[in-house]
């Protein structure tokens, strides 16, 4: 049972072994045995092909309440909030991704390679991911506006770099990232600035006048988007995921693929998937999933055309839609 809950870990957060495996057998060796047999049921609860998880309740001697145990998740309001607001960073930066020279629409472009889910939350990026990230996290005053995530601040370590929110007690750390890493993804931010004929400082210290505007006007959003995040590796055979957050409302999509029902049953799994989540019907196509307080949707759409690949790897983007660009070497026209 242990290899399999360490397999299963890993499917959701991407760890390594050195990772999972001390987590699940953490959470084991205090496991009363009536608990350790309601484990060994839900990991045996099947429907065909289906996770049974659509007819699960609250009653006595239901398994599903073991979810949570081996993939916690955020304790807090405040982690929660947090966590929301780097995963909408994070899929808003994939675009960035894609942009990468030669810019593809089927190549991977995620974030995050690993999540390691706790009572906070330390993620593992992906390559060329950090000046991305940054470029849609970081606040700025834009003249009236504030850009990225107002109220967010980043305390810098020798290893790697801790977001908070300053109003809130919440982490997430962004493992490996060293002062070299983090010069080249400032240098991303300084050039996509740059380009796009932006000059408003980074904001720092204390909550801005402006941040407390904004946030007034647009609240942060949250509820399952922090549950997502600490799942992130689900999508990771996906090119790229997107997210629209309203409020407490989420829906993500992304190109077909894996499926939308696949998607769902990991995220309803009686072990492994969200707490208290069952199936709801989803207006919008695709399905949706509910706690009773928040909402999610998942949707595929078209996936990108292979044929097309050639020609968006060999287009030369202006200045200001990348971070990447550089002077062009020879005449443009």
């Amino acid at each position: 049972m242990t290899e399999q809950l360490v397999d299963l870990r890993r499917a959701y957060t991407g760890e390594n072994l050195s990772q999972a495996a001390p987590a699940v057998k953490h959470v084991l060796h205090d496991l009363p045995e009536d608990r350790r047999h309601r484990v060994a049921a839900a990991l045996d609860t099947r429907t065909g092909d289906r996770v049974d998880s659509r007819r699960a309740g609250s009653g006595a001697g239901d398994p599903s309440d073991v979810r949570g145990l081996f993939l916690p998740d955020a304790r807090t309001d405040d982690q929660r909030t947090l966590e929301c607001v780097v995963l909408q960073s994070a899929t808003d930066a994939s675009a960035h991704l894609q942009l990468k020279p030669p810019a593809s629409m089927l190549r991977p472009a995620h974030v995050f390679r690993s999540v390691e889910p706790g009572d906070g939350l330390r993620v593992h990026l992906a390559e060329h991911a950090l000046g991305p990230l940054l470029y849609e996290a970081l606040p700025r005053q834009e003249d009236r506006w504030v850009a990225g995530v107002a109220g967010l601040r980043v305390e810098r370590h020798p290893r790697s770099v801790e977001l908070r929110l300053l109003d809130l007690d919440a982490s997430v750390v962004l493992s490996g990232v060293d002062d070299e890493a983090w010069e080249v993804g400032m240098t991303y931010v300084r050039t996509l600035m740059r380009g796009r004929d932006l000059h408003g400082p980074l904001i720092d210290g204390p909550l801005s006048d402006a941040e407390r505007e904004h946030l007034a006007e647009h609240p942060r959003p949250t509820g399952l988007g922090s549950a997502v995040l600490r799942r992130y590796h689900l999508f990771s055979r996906v090119p790229w995921l997107r997210s629209l957050p309203q409020a407490d409302r989420w829906w993500l999509e992304w190109p077909e693929s894996i499926g939308v029902a696949s998607v769902a049953d990991r995220l309803l799994h009686p072990v492994f998937g969200v707490p208290n989540a069952v199936e709801t019907p989803s207006a919008a196509g695709g399905l949706g999933l509910t706690t009773g307080w928040y909402d999610l949707y998942l949707r595929e759409v078209d996936p990108p055309d292979p044929a097309k690949e050639d020609a968006l790897g060999a287009f030369e983007w202006p200045e200001g839609v990348t971070g990447w660009w550089e002077p062009p070497t020879r005449p443009v026209g």
